[in-house]
């Protein structure tokens, strides 16, 4: 895939099913605001170790994504013990930079919350942002050449 053609590609949805647990509520018996970008941080590693990039794929070639933007918008309360679905897909892509959109659905289907987060592809050895390619890009967006 090359970033010129990207924008004519329809990136596929990524489902990470999960609980709410007790260390995700606050005082008030839902999930504290706080825990969502835990719970959006789950989400990511589990769609690109799903891909074939985790932990150690990192570790061996020193790269991955850094967050540098991100905003949530909370529309419904989640309580515990509740099932929940994230949903996550890519929605632009730049040559160093891509936005991710995570949507948290509750049991019934209605939105709990939306987030968009922008990332860049981060070179850990040179400590500085690189061009998306290769099998990092394959993993983060589900499109393979």
């Amino acid at each position: 895939m090359s970033l010129q053609t990207a924008g004519a590609i329809h990136f596929p949805i990524h489902e990470y099913c999960t609980s709410i647990q007790e260390r995700h509520l606050d005082t008030f018996g839902h999930v504290n605001n706080a825990q969502y970008l835990r719970l959006f941080e789950e989400a990511r590693w589990e769609m690109i170790t799903s891909r074939g990039y985790g932990l150690e794929e990192v570790r061996q070639t020193q790269v991955s994504t850094v967050i540098l933007e991100c905003s949530v918008r909370f529309k419904r309360e989640i309580r515990l013990r509740e099932k929940i679905i994230i949903s996550t897909q890519v929605e632009s892509i730049s040559a160093k930079t891509l936005c991710l959109h995570h949507r948290i659905l509750k049991e019934d289907g209605k939105v709990a919350s939306e987030s968009r987060f922008t990332l860049g592809c981060f070179d850990l050895r040179a400590r500085k942002l690189i061009s998306l390619e290769g099998d990092w890009l394959a993993a983060i967006t589900g499109v393979r050449n």
